[in-house]
């Protein structure tokens, strides 16, 4: 009868033999620009995704790196979403009583934890990056860039060589900023996936009904499998019980109302649908092809859904491109 139990261990290590061996690290960073800049929707994007991560995925505190605003300190950082003016934002992203916030969001910060990270992680780690504030660009194109405290910018070919420090498995990037797509050109590279709320030459927006950013909101909501309130949020299609990046990325995409165009990067292609906070199921072949979804690559005339199949017939409630532009019915 002892037997059993052995067995059936012996069997699970099997099928988790391609899964990840290495752990997970995450870094979230949310410059803000200056305090009369930084909006307070920045503070919730960041501490729903902190909660997700230590909550839904039992992802340990200490693999988790904040560089927010001013990193905590007392005084005013932060623009009131009420019209009071400023505030300080809070050091507890999950409300527990205690401070998550001991780093400032400044160029100097950013280098010294990548830098510190890329000796740390090993080749079977990954690195998670979570971007969001503004964000610029100098073409709005492909050179773009994110606001940094104290108004610093962080360049799209300086984050990339940042990343390059790095030798391990993987490396996911989700970017929330305005101008966010002219990131993907120099960051995706083999073992990369990235997500951004906006291509290079558009601006991203905020929730109409809710203190947050909308792409990036649907996105945490898919991989929590809730909403900000506990509300369940189902964005495993397959139904095998995991959320990966790409079906977080349909979600958000599918969900999101505002006038902006949702991009996604992996490579290889399979890398994205294998993704999931709590195990990497790394692709089974070496391949470097790249895949990347544009809602806006579609033809300039008739309607589209956001999986980029031609509508027939009468549309019912939802978000459509139509000649080119996204629409809400």
């Amino acid at each position: 009868m002892k037997r059993l139990p052995i067995l059936l261990c012996f069997l699970f290590s099997l099928c988790r033999l391609a899964a990840q061996d290495g752990s997970v690290h995450a870094v979230i960073v949310s410059g803000g620009m200056n305090k009369l800049m930084n909006q307070e929707r920045y503070w919730n994007d960041c501490s729903f995704l902190y909660k997700a991560l230590l909550n839904d995925y039992h992802i340990p505190r200490q693999n988790i790196t904040l560089l927010i605003s001013d990193g905590g300190a007392p005084g005013d950082d932060q623009l009131r979403s009420d019209g009071g003016g400023l505030t300080s934002s809070s050091a507890d992203l999950d409300g527990d009583g205690m401070r998550d916030v001991y780093l400032a969001a400044t160029m100097q910060n950013l280098v010294s934890v990548l830098s510190a990270l890329s000796n740390k992680l090993t080749a079977d780690d990954h690195l998670f990056l979570f971007l969001i504030d503004h964000g610029g660009s100098d073409d709005k194109q492909t050179s773009s860039y994110l606001w940094l405290w104290n108004s610093e910018k962080l360049y799209d070919k300086v984050l990339a060589s940042l990343i390059g420090l790095f030798n391990v498995a993987t490396v996911n990037i989700v970017a929330g900023q305005c101008y966010s797509g002219g990131f993907i050109d120099d960051l995706a590279a083999t073992g990369r996936i990235v997500s951004t709320a906006c291509r290079g030459n558009e601006l991203s927006w905020n929730c109409t009904d809710r203190l947050y950013d909308e792409f990036v909101y649907h996105w945490t909501c898919a991989i929590a499998g809730h909403d900000e309130a506990g509300a369940p949020v189902n964005a495993d299609t397959n139904d095998d019980g995991r959320v990966t990046m790409f079906e977080a990325f349909a979600y958000a995409r599918s969900h999101d109302r505002r006038d902006e165009t949702p991009q996604f990067s992996a490579t290889p292609y399979e890398l994205g649908q294998r993704w999931t906070f709590d195990g990497i199921l790394l692709p089974e072949n070496d391949g470097i092809d790249p895949v990347t979804y544009d809602a806006a690559a579609l033809p300039s005339t008739g309607i589209f859904d956001l999986a980029g199949r031609p509508v027939r017939g009468q549309m019912q409630s939802g978000v459509y491109i139509k000649n080119g532009r996204k629409i809400m019915k």
